[in-house]
């Protein structure tokens, strides 16, 4: 099902498909079909190319709807900022409140972040066991505090911090999928690919608009989607 405020919220392909039927002005609901090449193998973008040329079909990509939405719509705005002392430096503190699901986020921001040079970028997903208990049952998952004190040793760099509504219906869930792994029913791999692709939507408008361009990901190297439609680059990703 697509999540509510469509590529600007997860840059998926369900997200895409809504977003272009609400565009049109009907109803925002699709059907996504998957292109196979001759072969059986999955068409990418270069053999669509080519399949939209044979068949006449208009085509675009989703960094494409996010451009064209970023620039017609606002739904992510600025609320607050200060200056927020840390036991790892000063930095200074964003608070961003999404329209789309009424959701605040944060921003911590260290030394000056705009410009062409790469600059050091977390974006997290808040985890109340994680980050409050400084649990370790998110395997490889980078802690808030790791995350500070690495950009405060650079002297630069964001620290974003995606929240989700609490409720007590999602934490009995986190808990249960805990349990799950414990019988070996979930994995940790299992439990990366179910949380949102965060990087790739409201943790992307966050960046945009602090003015960060090109970025070092400090996290798991993975492939994300739609990064150009918010003018965001990765250079490298360090652990």
């Amino acid at each position: 099902m697509a999540k509510s405020g469509g590529v600007l919220n997860r840059a998926g392909h369900t997200e895409a498909g809504c977003d272009l039927a609400r565009l049109a002005g009907v109803e925002p609901a699709a059907v996504i079909v998957e292109i196979l090449n001759e072969d059986g193998s999955m068409a990418r973008r270069p053999d669509l190319e080519i399949f939209a040329q044979q068949h006449n079909l208009k085509i675009g990509t989703i960094a494409d709807l996010i451009h064209y939405r970023t620039q017609h719509e606002n739904t992510l705005e600025r609320i607050s900022e200060c200056v927020f002392p840390t036991e790892f430096g000063d930095f200074r503190l964003y608070a961003y409140q999404d329209r789309n699901d009424n959701n605040l986020h944060l921003a911590l921001v260290m030394g000056t972040v705009c410009g062409d040079e790469p600059i050091l970028v977390r974006v997290h997903a808040r985890n109340l066991l994680d980050d409050v208990f400084a649990s370790k049952r998110s395997d490889g998952n980078i802690s808030i505090r790791t995350a500070m004190q690495k950009i405060a040793t650079e002297g630069r760099g964001v620290l974003v911090i995606i929240r989700q509504a609490d409720s007590n219906k999602a934490l009995i869930e986190l808990i249960h999928r805990y349990q799950l792994e414990d019988h070996g029913v979930i994995n940790t791999t299992t439990a990366t690919e179910i949380s949102d692709g965060r990087m790739t939507g409201t943790g992307a408008r966050i960046l945009a608009d602090l003015g960060v361009h090109k970025m070092k990901v400090l996290g798991t190297q993975i492939k994300y989607v739609g990064l150009s439609g918010f003018d965001l680059e990765v250079a490298e990703h360090v652990g």
